[in-house]
């Protein structure tokens, strides 16, 4: 178990360390856009993912998988010449060549990457990380480790990679070393010694690149719960050479089984045990984060992971409301079967639609039952947050990871997490606060206008002018307020402020939520096109509704597409 030093010290700074996982598919038919993310609450960003390059191509072919099928390797202008081991985008299109508002159509880095860069410039505090595999592609991790060739190419593209597009670290999330993962997976008895030997050189790397480049380079791994994990891995060694592991503390228990159990279970409850729960003893957080401890890894390196959805069944017995019964598969979710995002679950089942929330003392983690049809629901909540949070002040761990934050969209969660772990957002830099605009406000709020002002910073004597970004938008002045115009009715507004010094630097306020009057819509847009061209952010007017244009189309008729098509319904002309 942890020392008491090592909880005092992190007691002693608040300095937790808050890390999000955005997955690069949020931009598409879930409409998550980077911009979306209330970046002040998190210290770390983690994309996800990034993949290896073999034989010209990435992917995983694996049919096991949810994306069995490869794809050239390729960089922001193309298809690319990439030995084997070389770090590549999964997406090419939507990380790096998809055109956002306020994109030119000649900028040499476009998508998801530049964004993550602006963001970053509106929270001066944050890091972002490439994370490379996932339970998708983690196929070719054990080649390339096998291999001191693919392991210096390898760690040379990771830092190629963070050089070219704006990260400031890697985040290695091989599942799994030795065994599991998709049946397809290449693995080895010696990925045990192998992994370490390719941290050693990606660090070695690193390290070459921070003499350099003047700045730090972060190496992070996420690490699996359960025993097998440790067993097949030599934990202590990786600790020594990694920043932090973030240790995927969920999925516990999910749909891969006939019997309902829950998936982020803070203690162990010996009445999932007693029902028969596969592992219920050490499937558990608490477990999970003392195995880790006793093969090694120092509590202030150990990051605990909190998911953002749930888990669930259907037809599950009534006994005990639907926990630890057994069940079918379940017949709903919120983009697919027995997946749930914490915000669908505000929004329609918590206490709702004859589900009925339940507690488990325990476990510390909520549930729902659904008596009607037998449906089970495994989740956390803000209740649970506090117990897990509580776990990580009183372990000595360093903080808390999250997946994901687009199963979060109204900021229950990553706002609980802030708060309880005091999270301040200035990365202890004592400097930012001293040179951001002071008391924020907005006022003469109407369906298409906001009025706002600010004071300038305590220390003005640099700041050339101010920035203020909005719902991806930015407009800059040299007074102390301005008037955002041409708004969108009964629509909520996320804006920043912030000073811009002589070098270009940004030092931001707090964000402020403004949302805009509902005083109907008009179709004062102009009618859709099919002959014109159209990108994310494009309003038009078509059939007597009002769309926006998720990403660029062109001819795909609005309302026909569907969900996951090009456009979205705003509102209807009135």
């Amino acid at each position: 178990m942890p020392t008491q030093n090592s909880f005092i010290q992190a007691a002693e700074t608040n300095d937790y360390k808050i890390i999000g996982y955005y997955p690069s598919w949020a931009a598409y038919g879930r409409d998550y856009q980077v911009w979306d993310m209330d970046a002040s609450k998190v210290s770390h960003i983690n994309y996800a993912f990034a993949d290896i390059c073999w034989d010209g191509r990435h992917g995983n072919p694996d049919p096991a998988g949810p994306n069995p099928q490869t794809w050239a390797c390729q960089d922001e202008n193309g298809n690319m010449d990439a030995p084997n081991g070389t770090i590549v985008m999964g997406d090419p299109w939507i990380d790096a060549q998809k055109t956002n508002p306020g994109d030119n159509w000649d900028d040499p880095l476009k998508g998801n990457f530049k964004q993550l860069i602006k963001l970053k410039e509106q929270n001066p505090h944050l890091k972002t990380l490439i994370s490379i595999g996932g339970w998708t592609w983690s196929n070719r991790f054990s080649d390339v480790a096998a291999d001191p060739v693919t392991r210096e190419q390898f760690a040379n593209s990771a830092v190629d990679f963070i050089r070219n597009y704006g990260f400031d670290g890697v985040d290695i999330d091989w599942e799994y070393p030795v065994s599991g993962g998709l049946p397809g997976n290449s693995t080895r008895p010696e990925d045990k010694q192998n992994y370490v030997l390719l941290l050693q050189e990606v660090r070695e790397k690193l390290d070459a690149a921070e003499a350099e480049d003047g700045t730090e380079y972060l190496l992070t791994i996420a690490s699996g719960a359960s025993n097998e994990y440790v067993e097949n891995n030599e934990l202590g060694q990786i600790a020594d050479i990694v920043d932090w592991i973030n240790i995927m503390t969920y999925d516990f228990n999910g749909g891969w089984q006939t019997q309902s159990g829950h998936n982020a279970p803070l203690y162990f409850d010996p009445a999932a045990e007693a029902a028969g729960l596969p592992k219920a003893d050490t499937f558990n957080v608490q477990s999970a984060v003392t195995r880790h401890i006793n093969d090694g890894v120092p509590a202030n390196k150990l990051v605990l992971g909190t998911p953002f959805y749930g888990r669930g069944w259907s037809d599950c017995d009534a006994a005990n409301n639907g926990e630890y019964q057994n069940c079918s598969p379940a017949t709903e979710g919120t983009w697919e079967n027995g997946t749930f995002d914490f915000s669908d679950l505000e929004d329609n089942y918590i206490n709702k639609n004859g589900y009925q929330r339940y507690w488990n003392d325990k476990a510390k983690v909520p549930y729902l039952y659904n008596a009607s049809n037998g449906n089970f629901i495994t989740y956390d909540d803000e209740e649970s947050f506090g117990y897990k949070t509580d776990f990580i002040k009183s372990e000595g761990l360093a903080g808390a990871m999250f997946w994901d934050y687009s199963g979060d969209v109204n900021q229950t969660l990553v706002t609980t997490l802030a708060n309880n772990l005091n999270f301040t957002g200035d990365g202890g830099d004592p400097n930012p606060p001293a040179l951001a605009p002071q008391n924020v406000n907005a006022s003469n709020v109407t369906a298409s206008s906001i009025d706002l002002s600010w004071e300038a910073p305590t220390e003005s004597s640099s700041i050339v002018e101010y920035v203020i970004q909005f719902n991806n938008q930015e407009i800059s002045t040299a007074s102390l307020s301005t008037k955002l115009e041409n708004l969108q009715s009964g629509t909520s507004y996320t804006i920043t402020v912030s000073s811009k010094d002589a070098d270009g630097k940004l030092y931001s306020a707090a964000p402020l939520t403004v949302s805009t009057s509902d005083q109907g819509g008009t179709c004062d847009y102009p009618a859709w096109n099919g002959g014109d061209t159209y990108v994310g952010g494009d309003r038009v007017q078509h059939n007597g509704n009002i769309y926006e244009a998720k990403w660029w189309t062109k001819g795909d008729e609005p309302g026909t597409t569907g969900d996951w098509g090009p456009w979205k319904v705003v509102e209807s002309c009135k």
